[in-house]
């Protein structure tokens, strides 16, 4: 049996369901993306049936340096910040989503990063739903560097979003490799769909520049596994009448590929799994994963697979 076959068969127990959770929101706060993040964050709440919650996280400030000591910060100076921090969020709440029923708002002084993934795993979130977009050095709390970050610690998915992220997807594409965590990931993105949406699995198979005839006989054999593995993983996503899923098949390194399809199908979402079984792989968690979340223009869905 194959390293593919393996997978698919590891990949073979029923779904689960993503549902239940509260919908986490990580905002700092200001209005730079905060539309796109709460319309992001009403879809997994219809998709996935979870109450919304908000959750700021600010940095502790920093000590002061007295020679070659640093003089710890009382902590009423951590308390202020917070109380800013919560300040600014329930304002943003109150403006941007003013029509909704209340969402509980909650502000944290930590890590941002360390402090979302505890927060979501202690509350059993379904899904962080985090911002992205901004890379530069100013990138305040909840651009794509926190994102990464937190996508190294969480075990719960996080749906990243920027500020054009639609109020409903229409278009999904999903990095498929067969492994649990990209079919929890396929099955996430088929529930944030509505009626006439598609969804289409894309399998990057390795590009060989001079392949020898032992290659080229793997590959072949290879190429045949492929079609009865899509028609397992469509099998298991118990597709619902009213949304197309189709099959590609891609050639070359899967993260560029899969960016490059997504934008060619005017594809809105990304869905991708991660794999984290060691320190190593928590350090340079998901390569795929990240090299999309680091340039993706579209939202990007990381389901985490089980440790």
């Amino acid at each position: 049996m194959s390293v593919i076959q393996r997978a698919a068969v590891r990949s073979s127990s029923p779904l689960a369901t993503a549902v239940g959770g509260p919908i986490l929101v990580a905002s700092d706060g200001t209005s730079v993306s905060s539309d796109a993040l709460f319309n992001a964050a009403r879809l997994a709440a219809r998709a996935y049936g979870g109450e919304i919650a908000i959750l700021g996280v600010s940095e502790p400030v920093p000590g002061v340096a007295a020679g070659v000591d640093v003089l710890p910060v009382p902590p009423a100076l951590d308390e202020v910040r917070r109380q800013h921090l919560l300040d600014d969020l329930r304002r943003e709440v109150s403006v941007s989503a003013s029509g909704d029923p209340a969402w509980p708002v909650h502000a944290l002084i930590g890590s941002p990063a360390r402090t979302l993934a505890m927060a979501a795993d202690q509350q059993h979130a379904t899904v962080i739903v985090m911002g992205i977009g901004r890379h530069n050095p100013l990138d305040r709390l909840f651009g794509t560097e926190t994102t990464l970050a937190t996508l190294r610690e969480s075990r719960v998915p996080i749906l990243a979003v920027g500020p054009t992220f639609p109020s409903q997807p229409v278009r999904a594409v999903v990095g498929l490799d067969f492994s649990v965590a990209s079919v929890q990931a396929a099955h996430m993105a088929l529930q944030l769909l509505p009626p006439g949406g598609q969804l289409t699995l894309v399998h990057v198979r390795p590009r060989f520049e001079h392949p020898s005839s032992e290659w080229a006989a793997w590959d072949a054999d290879y190429g045949r596994t492929l079609p009865p593995l899509f028609e397992q993983v469509r099998a298991q996503l118990d597709v619902p009448d009213h949304v197309l899923v189709e099959t590609v098949t891609l050639r070359g390194d899967p993260a560029p590929s899969l960016l490059a399809y997504a934008q060619q199908v005017n594809a809105e979402l990304l869905a991708v799994g991660t794999q984290r079984h060691s320190l190593y792989e928590r350090i340079l968690v998901g390569s795929v994963a990240t090299k999309v979340l680091r340039t993706a223009k579209i939202g990007v869905l990381a389901v985490p697979g089980k440790e």
